[in-house]
């Protein structure tokens, strides 16, 4: 049963794990595609493709390059969302343009911009639907492989994944970071204000216990960000097409 916008999006919560062999309707698949190409876009370029992983080989391909989003293999359907100036290349070819804007890094912002606006529509549309869905970011991390395993052209690079399907378990509705952590009139935020509520957050996101979490929440971010994941993209991006006008 469908829901309305507003309880879909209230209501979001994450599943990894699907009931396998539930396969989605063509009209509901076709709904959920027609609602991706509906979002917003820079000067209605629409900078971004959708694959559907359909080849059961390539789904495992996928899955055994992620192997910690095994999810990928059980799902209904799999979706890649492609940041995409290939066909803003072929239209500057149509006209003679140079096309050297693509490489500034604007052109990516542009691109990265359309393709999530394009994917979060899908989310919407599969949960109104009564779906369950998971975003794999982990796809970035293998980059190289996807550009090559879906013979992606010049000017694209894949940005996220979408596992829709019949979830397999009820997941509880996590909660976010205090409204005043994301939150402000007119001016950004003080650090007191931010470190207070990251703080309260933390303690919330500990009783919460989620069990994938392996450190509390601050924690988790400063080793995350205490290192560098996935140098090999920088050079694919500029053999992509992308970045190439740096200084």
């Amino acid at each position: 049963m469908s829901q309305n916008a507003v309880q879909t999006i209230l209501n979001h919560r994450t599943y990894r794990h699907f009931k396998t062999g539930v396969p989605l309707p063509a009209n509901h698949l076709q709904t959920i595609i027609d609602c991706a190409r509906q979002a917003p876009s820079w000067m209605n370029g629409q900078h971004y493709s959708i694959i559907n992983i359909t080849d059961p080989n390539l789904r495992e391909q996928i899955v055994a390059l992620q192997p910690s989003n095994p999810q990928i293999g059980t799902c209904s359907t799999y979706l890649l969302f492609i940041a995409d100036l290939h066909r803003a290349d072929l239209s500057s070819q149509a006209y003679e343009g140079n096309f050297t804007a693509a490489g500034d890094p604007d052109s990516l912002i542009t691109a990265i911009t359309d393709t999530a606006l394009a994917a979060q529509n899908a989310v919407i549309a599969a949960e109104s639907l009564g779906y369950a869905t998971c975003f794999t970011g982990g796809i970035r991390l293998i980059a190289p492989q996807l550009t090559e395993l879906l013979s992606l052209p010049k000017n694209t690079f894949p940005i996220v994944g979408l596992c829709i399907g019949t979830p397999d378990i009820q997941m509880p509705l996590k909660p976010r970071l205090p409204k005043e952590t994301v939150y402000s009139e007119n001016h950004y935020p003080d650090d007191e204000t931010l470190s207070d509520g990251l703080e309260q957050y933390e303690k919330t996101m500990t009783a919460f216990g989620e069990a994938r979490e392996k450190f509390p929440f601050r924690e988790k971010f400063a080793r995350y960000y205490s290192n560098t994941y996935a140098p090999e993209n920088i050079p694919l991006l500029k053999k992509q097409g992308w970045l190439n006008n740096l200084k």
